[in-house]
């Protein structure tokens, strides 16, 4: 079942779009910042809520509160939600860490040839972080994270009411350590990005994007992320095309039904998860400044409802059904390039395995 460390090499390209977009942003509010505090988290907290999406969630920290388990048993029935017959042509969770450690096995060598040595020795068990460019004036990152069990959104209350929309972030930050690394060491291994940024270190010129992109290149035999994954985009369009579904429809009138009993006015789970009503009552019910990285008792309180109402109402049972009929469609539509995807992802995985096997 496709987890974070699967999806994110194919999620990298809209990465890179997202990054751009909410660097305008974060630049042109700077005044905004400084002249009203309260404010100004609510505003980070919404570019963060408006990069997650069903598909792919932000990822953000939540302080040293117990993470979600990061890992589940895959699902054994096709009623199960986390069921897609799409996975069935992508990168397992154990397929995904065999590569992820592979590529930064590969990474930790091509560093320590550009001069830092003492990378020879970082644990690459599990695979750390996708690397974080460090905090620079007028430069916003952001991480994605794309999780197969946050298709529908928050369905567990329990999770939700302790970590609100953010329960996906936390498992894959359990899952891959977070590493803080100087600007240096992240051009060398993901490579130059700004037009001033240096593109050589002690003498040595980056490979194209960096140490990292070197490593898929080894691993893939080329740059997956010129790759169109098939996987990838028919996802995105049987959610596209389930939600138009008339049953779909019905679904969400059903959870909307629900959470104005529980208090809540939203007509449909996005509207709940992007939270945009919360912007105005978090900061006049916060007795301190907000943290944008940090659910608040309002956040949690919405996802936990949104997450019984799913549960309650049907919507999960429909949801999933229509999504799956449509899945299998596509599939049929698409066999032969799903087959070639699944042949590439194969591949993938001999050339990571004789990696490791090598370092060994």
């Amino acid at each position: 079942m496709p987890r974070a460390a699967a999806r994110f090499r194919a999620a990298a390209p809209a990465l890179a779009r997202a990054v751009a977009s909410a660097s305008a942003r974060a630049t042109a509010s700077a005044s905004a910042r400084a002249a009203a505090p309260s404010r100004a988290a609510a505003a980070a907290r919404a570019t963060a809520l408006a990069l997650a999406a069903v598909l792919s969630l932000t990822l953000t920290a939540c302080g040293h509160t117990p993470a979600p388990s990061a890992t589940a048993p895959p699902p054994t029935s096709t009623d199960d939600p986390r069921f897609q017959p799409l996975d069935a042509y992508d990168l397992s969770e154990d397929e995904a860490d065999i590569v992820g450690r592979a590529r930064w096995t590969l990474a930790k060598d091509c560093m320590a040839g550009l001069g830092f040595g003492t990378l020879r020795d970082l644990d690459v068990d599990p695979a750390p972080d996708w690397p974080r460019r460090p905090a620079q004036a007028g430069v916003f990152a952001a991480v994605m994270v794309a999780s197969a069990d946050a298709r529908y959104g928050v369905t567990d209350p329990a999770e939700a009411a302790r970590y609100g929309y953010r329960a996906p972030a936390v498992a894959y930050e359990r899952r891959h350590p977070q590493r803080t690394w100087t600007l240096e060491e992240y051009l060398a291994l993901a490579g130059p990005e700004l037009p001033d940024d240096p593109r050589s270190v002690h003498g040595h010129r980056i490979p194209e994007r960096g140490c990292l992109g070197q490593a898929q290149r080894r691993i893939y035999g080329e740059d997956p992320w010129g790759r169109k994954d098939p996987v990838w985009t028919l996802g995105a369009e049987s959610l596209q095309q389930a939600r138009r579904d008339p049953a779909w429809k019905r679904a969400e009138r059903a959870w909307s039904a629900c959470m104005r009993e529980a208090g809540f006015h939203y007509a449909t789970p996005t509207e709940a998860q992007e939270g945009r009503d919360r912007l105005e009552d978090e900061p006049a019910q916060a007795t301190g400044p907000l943290d944008p990285d940090r659910p608040t008792p309002l956040e949690k309180r919405t996802a936990a409802a949104d997450a019984r109402c799913k549960q309650s109402s049907g919507y999960l049972r429909t949801v999933h059904a229509v999504d799956v009929r449509i899945q299998n469609t596509l599939v049929a539509r698409h066999r032969e390039e799903l087959r070639d995807q699944r042949r590439y992802n194969e591949q993938a995985v001999r050339t990571a395995r004789a990696v490791l096997e090598q370092h060994d």
